[in-house]
């Protein structure tokens, strides 16, 4: 039986090849941060992981797969992150505006975590849908968990539609953690953090501002 070019690349089972893996994967990381995918190309791959051009080609049919782990690997580390901070275990006794600014600057901070590879693949999904697929994917796993966390609060707060409303919070947060951990904005950081709390705690605790309104008059 004839092996195609995928059954011709190994799959690691012992500890020495999944660390040969591993290394491209790093490598790989670092040159598509620095140089972008297309700039970059297999052989510099292997001088920075120090292994033979052969070794890549022996776990990977081109760049594109390289790639793919690549971005796997960055969405496994701004996952541990999140999990390392605890933002993932939300707790929904806490005050709901510190909550709302400690998910907002963790999620600067994981931002910040490697910049020019987060830039690159914002390129890349443009160009390949795979790789946009891959990102939706991850961004579906957090409209999930949000839309749980606004079902946990259905009696307090004016949202209808978790579903609906987790994927309005998202995009708009994903936008404002962006623009503040890559700089896009001449707004300080701390300004644009504390509007931005401000737009999510009245949108979904609309009473809690009017309240606030009636004790300061």
């Amino acid at each position: 039986m004839e092996e195609n070019d995928q059954d011709k690349t190994r799959i690691p089972r012992q500890q020495r090849s999944m660390e040969t893996k591993r290394k491209i994967v790093a490598a790989a990381m670092k040159l598509f941060s620095e140089k972008g995918f297309h700039a970059t190309n297999t052989k510099e791959i292997a001088k920075e992981a120090k292994v033979a051009v052969g070794s890549v080609y022996s776990y990977y049919t081109d760049k594109m797969e390289i790639f793919k782990d690549a971005l796997a690997l960055f969405h496994e580390r701004f996952t541990t992150a999140l999990r390392g901070h605890g933002a993932l275990q939300l707790n929904t006794s806490q005050n709901k505006r510190e909550l709302i600014r400690d998910v907002i600057e963790i999620l600067i901070k994981v931002h910040e975590i490697d910049i020019g590879f987060h830039r690159e693949m914002d390129i890349m999904k443009m160009s390949y849908p795979e790789i946009k697929n891959m990102g939706n994917k991850k961004l579906r796993f957090f409209y999930k968990i949000t839309a749980r966390l606004l079902r946990s609060w259905k009696q307090e707060i004016r949202i209808k539609d978790p579903d609906a409303a987790a994927t309005v919070i998202i995009l708009a947060v994903h936008r404002i953690v962006e623009a503040a951990a890559f700089g896009e904005t001449d707004i300080p950081r701390e300004r644009l953090i504390e509007e931005a709390v401000d737009m999510l705690h009245s949108y979904l605790w609309p009473k809690d501002i009017k309240h606030m309104s009636t004790d300061i008059s």
